[in-house]
C-alpha cells in the first residue's frame, strides 16, 4: 500500500523493524518531502530508552538537526502509536503526515492511522520502508518474514473485524 508522495508537515515513522523504517523516513526529510520526523514507540524494555529515541538519534547520526525531530515514546501498538501521533500533531498545529512502517504492516497502520486522523482532519499518506528483506512475492517462502506477514495478516483481519461491529 503506497500513496504517491506530496510534501507534508511531518513524516512519521512508527517504531518495529526501525532500520528501515528510519532510513526511508529519513531519505524522505532529506529529499524535502516534510521539514520535521515524529518517531512513534515505546522501549521494548521499559527499563530501556525508547524506540523512537532510538530512531531519532540514528537520524541525528545520519544528518538529521535534532530540532526537525519529535518522539512519542510511549504507544506500545499501533493504535497507540496512530493515537499519540495524532494528538502530537494536532498541539503542534500539523496537518498531514507520510507515514513510514514496514510493507508488511503498512496496510494496518493505514487504517489506525486514518481513524486517528480523521477527527483533527488530520491528512495521510502511506510509503512502505524501503525493506530489502521484504519481497512481496516472495515473502512466503523465508523465515522470519513468513511468520512476520502472518502474525500481521491475523491482526489486520481482527482490525477490520473489530471495525464492521
Amino acid at each position: 500500500m503506497e500513496d504517491p508522495l506530496a510534501k507534508s508537515d511531518a513524516i512519521v515513522a512508527i517504531s518495529g523493524d526501525t532500520g528501515a523504517r528510519t532510513d526511508t523516513a529519513v531519505r524522505l526529510w532529506k529529499d524535502g518531502w516534510a521539514p520535521v520526523i515524529i518517531f512513534s514507540g515505546a522501549a521494548i524494555d521499559p527499563e530501556s530508552v525508547s524506540s523512537a529515541e532510538i530512531m531519532r538519534r540514528e537520524a541525528v547520526r545520519q544528518g538529521v538537526p535534532e530540532n526537525a525531530t519529535f518522539i512519542e515514546p510511549s504507544s506500545t501498538t499501533t493504535e497507540e502509536n496512530a493515537t499519540e501521533v495524532a494528538k502530537l500533531m494536532t498541539q503542534r498545529k500539523l496537518g498531514s503526515a507520510i507515514v513510514v512502517t514496514s510493507p508488511w504492516h503498512q496496510r494496518r497502520a493505514s487504517i489506525e492511522f486514518s481513524r486517528a486522523f480523521e477527527p483533527h482532519a488530520i491528512k495521510l499518506r502511506n510509503y512502505p520502508a524501503r525493506d530489502s528483506q521484504w519481497n512481496a512475492v516472495l515473502w512466503w517462502q523465508h523465515e522470519p518474514m513468513r511468520s512476520q506477514t502472518l502474525l500481521e495478516l491475523a491482526k489486520l483481519g481482527s482490525v477490520i473485524l473489530s471495525s464492521a461491529r
